[in-house]
């Protein structure tokens, strides 16, 4: 199949060559050089702008970072939605709000074109290892189409039967993943201050019902402060928090420890670590700049 994607970011370029594993031939596309060169290297066919990608495809990925983004592709200077044909089919994995995909699902229906939010739960590193999970705002009857594209890099799929379900879902996954890094961030600094070796406290940590996947994946990098390179940036996740006490908000569901959360991941932004993996929010609890 012929698939577009645009947007080869981390997770852009981690699906890019799982699905060129898979046999597929990928069309591509990103504002940042860096991005095109490095997914041009993979084998992925890096084309101008988006338009290009659309009258490529078969089917088209947008990996993006906000809806803001998803709206400039499609209707502002790149006009995505223009070069779409009747039938084309765009998964959206962006992390976004989903009153948003709504909102442009039934913008883009009179088209012809159906838009369908797919989020990913996974770092670009368990994309890359075809280990992530796929959240679909969508009834898995009409699935057919993608499901087996998903299939490449997700090792399952859940169907949440209408537009706006997949990012909620995500919102709800992405607050117990950052509350766990915050947890065991608290956790080792804590350790750190009583003159514990932090290893052994991660080891401890790992031994028993306290463990989670987090201390596997973040603890090595919070311990050492290895924060480089990123497989998911603590700006992203401050941003997703952001989006999910706006959900809460309108759910009128309280959500005390993520309000907490929001402000010390802004803390580790000031101090500069945005662009870091998001194990950095233990940069929060230093009250330091890392290396």
């Amino acid at each position: 199949m012929n698939i577009g994607i645009a947007g080869l970011g981390l997770v852009g370029k981690a699906m890019a060559a799982r699905l060129l594993a898979a046999g597929h031939r990928v069309t591509g596309c990103d504002i940042a050089p860096a991005a095109c060169e490095a997914a041009r290297a993979l084998g992925v066919d890096v084309r101008e702008d988006a338009r290009e990608v659309a009258t490529s495809a078969d089917l088209i990925f947008l990996c993006l970072m906000t809806s803001e983004d998803r709206r400039a592709l499609l209707w502002g200077d790149q006009a995505m939605a223009e070069a779409l044909r009747p039938g084309a089919l765009v998964l959206d994995i962006t992390t976004a709000r989903p009153e948003d995909i709504v909102a442009d699902h039934e913008r883009l229906a009179p088209l012809g074109v159906r838009l369908v939010d797919v989020c990913v739960s996974g770092s670009s590193a368990v994309v890359a290892r075809g280990g992530a999970i796929a959240l679909v705002g969508d009834r898995e009857e009409n699935a057919a189409a993608y499901r087996g594209v998903l299939a490449a890099f997700t090792k399952a799929q859940y169907f949440f039967d209408r537009p706006g379900q997949g990012n909620r879902m995500k919102l709800i996954v992405n607050m117990v993943f950052g509350l766990n890094r915050l947890v065991l961030a608290e956790a080792l600094a804590m350790a750190k201050k009583a003159g514990f070796d932090l290893d052994t406290v991660l080891e401890v940590l790992k031994s028993g019902e306290t463990y989670s996947v987090c201390m596997d994946t973040k603890g090595p990098k919070m311990i050492h402060r290895a924060y480089e390179p990123p497989v998911a940036r603590l700006a992203q996740h401050a941003k997703d928090v952001g989006l999910i006490l706006e959900m809460a908000r309108e759910l009128g569901a309280k959500a005390p420890v993520s309000e907490l959360h929001a402000r010390l991941l802004q803390q580790a932004v000031a101090l500069g670590a945005g662009e870091w993996d998001n194990a950095a929010i233990f940069e929060a609890y230093t009250g330091e700049r890392g290396p």
